[in-house]
């Protein structure tokens, strides 16, 4: 044990950066502020029920919905090449801004779907909606694992459980406003088919450039040259995978990963199957998202004060019950789903609040400092591993049972994904963070 910690702290020396001015550090912080919550727009307008809609829009079932979130999944795995180039130097900066501009890019091409007319048929159009996922899954595994290396230095680990926290506050309440308002917009022009979403993808992609813009001015931090002296990338992988401790709150993800098997159905099954507007799954969202909201700086209090084991914990059992209101809100249904759906989002918004926080807080106190990319490619590959297959298994089985007789709908996935919130708080028991 005492071999370990000396272990420990000699790679803390090593990996340790220059300490940031505090002026840079408080730039940093807003900085990121302003970009999540541009992000949060971004994700707005070209995720969530609206790429779900447009989807339906062309054709897309059960299982080519499921298809639509599962394929790209896989692509996480480049999160190894990602930290395998940031070990050896590559600026983690200049690698976030370079891929944080690909995932915008990307969407004005299907913005100009409905462009190709009649030359491109229904599946050619889909083929073209997921190779476009697929580019941008892959961009942001780059993106994603160096910025999330790159905070790590720039956010001091004093101050991470509130700056999470206020991350989900500004991002959520702009992420909610503007569905609400898109939602309405897309209700309004929705007769014009695929092209009432392609103002949407547009509009939405360029707050994405904008955001991708913001890495700039932000402060580099390089790591030390003498970073990984004699350290092989093979050996940064296995040691992430004996660190008990970082690889239980992984499996604790990946069991929340496995409720994917709900994925896209929540909105598939409210705008189709139970007859709900865009404009009133909006307000009904908001709701899950007012609730993280107003949480979200006591969750992270808390997880300042006493730690993230019991925030977490706490977070899944409030989610865990909540699809059951499923059961009163058949198909054809809107009238009772306004009505019982904003009590339940209002439990499983401050529930979801409290897991996000906790959860990114944990990663950072149990990883260590040296080879961080690589702690967060194996965590994120680990993760993925459980979720990725989840969604396309749960449109082949509504779509299998149906086909047998079985008197189901896209329901049972909803009730599959409280078993997996479940399993998750049993695992996160047995957490330890220091």
């Amino acid at each position: 044990m005492h071999s370990q910690a000396a272990v420990g702290d000699e790679a803390t020396n090593l990996a340790a950066a220059p300490t940031l001015n505090p002026v840079h550090v408080t730039r940093a912080i807003r900085l990121t502020y302003a970009q999540m919550m541009l992000v949060a727009i971004f994700g707005a307008s070209t995720g969530g029920m609206f790429l779900i809609g447009s989807a339906m829009e062309l054709g897309a079932g059960n299982l080519a919905l499921g298809l639509i979130s599962s394929i790209a999944q896989p692509f996480v795995i480049l999160q190894f090449a990602a930290a395998w180039f940031i070990e050896r130097g590559v600026s983690r900066k200049r690698m976030t801004i370079a891929f944080a501009f690909v995932a915008p890019t990307c969407w004005f091409l299907v913005a100009a779907i409905p462009f190709l007319g009649d030359s491109v048929g229904s599946f050619g159009k889909l083929a073209i909606l997921i190779g476009v996922i697929i580019c941008v899954t892959a961009a942001n595994q780059f993106s994603g694992n160096a910025r999330s290396s790159w905070l790590g230095e720039l956010i001091p680990e004093s101050r991470r459980g509130r700056f999470f926290a206020n991350c989900t506050l500004f991002a959520g309440l702009i992420g909610a406003v503007f569905a609400i308002i898109e939602g309405r917009f897309l209700d309004f022009v929705r007769s014009n088919g695929l092209y009432a979403f392609t103002g949407l993808f547009l509009f939405g992609a360029v707050f994405g450039l904008i955001a991708a813009a913001l890495n700039g001015p932000q402060p580099d931090c390089p790591l030390p040259r003498n970073h990984h002296d004699g350290v092989r990338f093979r050996s940064l992988v296995l040691d992430t995978f004996r660190n008990r401790p970082f690889m239980l709150l992984a499996l604790t993800h990946a069991a929340i990963a496995l409720g994917g098997i709900a994925g896209p159905f929540g909105s598939a099954y409210s705008l189709r199957d139970v007859g709900m507007s865009f404009f009133g799954l909006g307000l009904v969202n908001a709701v899950a998202t007012a609730a993280a909201l107003l949480s979200a700086p006591l969750w992270g209090r808390l997880v300042d004060r006493s730690g993230a084991r019991s925030i977490l914990i706490l977070g899944l059992l409030m989610m865990a019950p909540c699809s059951l209101a499923w059961l009163m809100i058949p198909p054809g249904a809107a009238r009772t789903a306004y009505v019982v759906l904003p009590f339940v989002n209002l439990i499983s918004g401050a529930g979801s609040s409290a897991m996000g926080v906790a959860i990114s807080t944990m990663l950072y106190k149990l990883s260590r400092p040296q080879g961080r990319s690589v702690q967060f490619a194996a965590y994120s590959a680990f993760v993925t591993m459980f979720g990725a297959p989840m969604p396309l298994l749960g449109g082949w089985l509504i779509t299998h049972l149906q086909q047998h007789g079985w008197n189901v709908d896209l329901r049972l996935t909803f009730y599959l994904w409280s078993c997996a919130m479940l399993l998750a708080a049993a695992i996160a028991r047995f957490l330890h963070e220091p």
